[in-house]
């Protein structure tokens, strides 16, 4: 199988983009642009003329030399690829990862499930979808009784939908409020450019709740692709979560897009009761990890 080493300037854009874009398992998170605004640094193995390609995200050592990780606003990535991603071409990209990483952290997407044997400590990881080609009067039915007492609270305290929100105040919100406090500074200006990006494409749209004197309480970014609605960036202010305002812009996305061949990605990492009260379906994804550093450190 040829395999090679490619670095970030010398990929063919468009063949890339054309990989990704055509695989069975593309998703966003695997364009050039994506991984541009997110990724500082990667490089990438792209099999024969742009058949396979797997972006290899970096950083530097605790000490010295580079590791591989997975970056914030980066759920997964791995081999995507217009061929069948069997267990040896798998393996062959596994074995193709340059040995000058001794660290190794990453998440491989949905069809890349490691084979035994490759050297790596493998974690299944929980992402929830859920299918929205149904009326919203069937897909309500499975909402949880949590979930409806939520959103009677949303309506009893006068919570409205915006739709006029520009990127700027999402990711300044997201900013202020987000639980998830690692890397948020340089995730801020990360997420204004791929919610500008992708407005200017066509393919997604902001939403937000707003309490009843005008406050925003909740926001999130929906981005259309590969048949999917990702759910990028949904945060709520210790109002909004009091008073239900996540789940009623979440149910507010339901409503919009019933009846439409589309997954409905929740985009989680672990065990998300959120997401099952709207009755999503696990699915699993992959971490890798490998630490071939001397004494753990080096």
């Amino acid at each position: 199988m040829d395999i090679r080493r490619v670095s970030r300037e010398e990929i063919e854009k468009a063949r890339w983009n054309g990989c990704v874009h055509y695989a069975p398992n593309g998703n966003i998170f695997g364009y050039m642009w994506y991984l541009d605004f997110i990724a500082k640094d990667w490089e990438a193995l792209v099999e024969g003329n742009y058949l396979s390609v797997f972006p290899l995200v970096h950083r530097p050592g605790r000490l010295f030399g580079k590791e591989l990780y997975q970056p914030k606003m980066m759920r997964e990535l791995g081999i995507y690829s217009v061929k069948a991603l069997s267990a040896p071409r798998i393996r062959a990209f596994l074995d193709a990862i340059p040995e000058e990483y001794r660290y190794i952290d990453i998440t491989l997407n949905e069809r890349n499930r490691p084979p035994q044997d490759t050297g790596f400590e493998v974690t299944e990881k929980t992402n929830f979808q859920l299918m929205l080609n149904e009326p919203y009067e069937v897909l309500s039915r499975r909402y949880s009784d949590g979930l409806q007492a939520r959103l009677q609270r949303a309506e009893a305290a006068g919570l409205l939908p915006v739709s006029n929100i520009k990127p700027e105040a999402i990711a300044g919100f997201y900013r202020e409020h987000t639980q998830d406090r690692d890397q948020v500074e340089r995730t801020f200006h990360g997420l204004q450019r791929i919610m500008y990006n992708v407005l200017h494409r066509g393919q997604g749209f902001a939403t937000a709740i707003k309490d009843a004197e005008d406050n925003l309480c909740a926001v999130n970014f929906y981005v259309f692709s590969h048949g999917k609605m990702l759910s990028l960036v949904p945060v709520a202010s210790p109002y909004g979560r009091e008073h239900g305002a996540l789940e009623m812009m979440t149910d507010l996305a339901l409503r919009s897009n019933e009846n439409r061949p589309l997954l409905l990605d929740f985009n989680t990492e672990t065990e998300a009761p959120f997401a099952r009260d709207f009755g999503a379906q696990p699915n699993a994804y992959y971490q890798i990890q490998r630490n071939n550093r001397v004494l753990g450190l080096l």
